[in-house]
């Protein structure tokens, strides 16, 4: 797994700044990552978009070119690095030339 990790130039539980690219209907959000830079195909599922019990809907998706902060959890069989974008998960961590502070 570290080779997958090592093969994308990102690690588990990095913090990332990304861009949104797309919509994928009402299951979450497609990114690019912009800090540090990768061309790995990224996704933020709708349940790790907000630490709210409710969770949002398509139409309250951050919009296309919209960027968040988010953590690196896991790399998909499929190669598409999944994120997550709930504050919580980003409390006391910062995007910092892809090092967290």
């Amino acid at each position: 797994m570290d080779d997958l990790w090592a093969s994308i130039g990102l690690h588990p539980d990095q913090v990332v700044r990304c861009e949104v690219t797309g919509h994928r209907g009402r299951f979450g959000v497609e990114v690019s990552i912009v800090k540090p830079r990768s061309d790995v195909a990224a996704f933020v599922d709708f349940v790790l978009l907000t630490d709210e019990r409710r969770h949002l809907t398509s139409d309250e998706f951050p919009p296309i070119g919209s960027l968040l902060d988010a953590v690196t959890l896991d790399i998909h069989p499929n190669g598409e690095l999944r994120l997550c974008a709930r504050p919580s998960s980003l409390a006391g961590l910062r995007v910092q030339d892809g090092r967290q502070r």
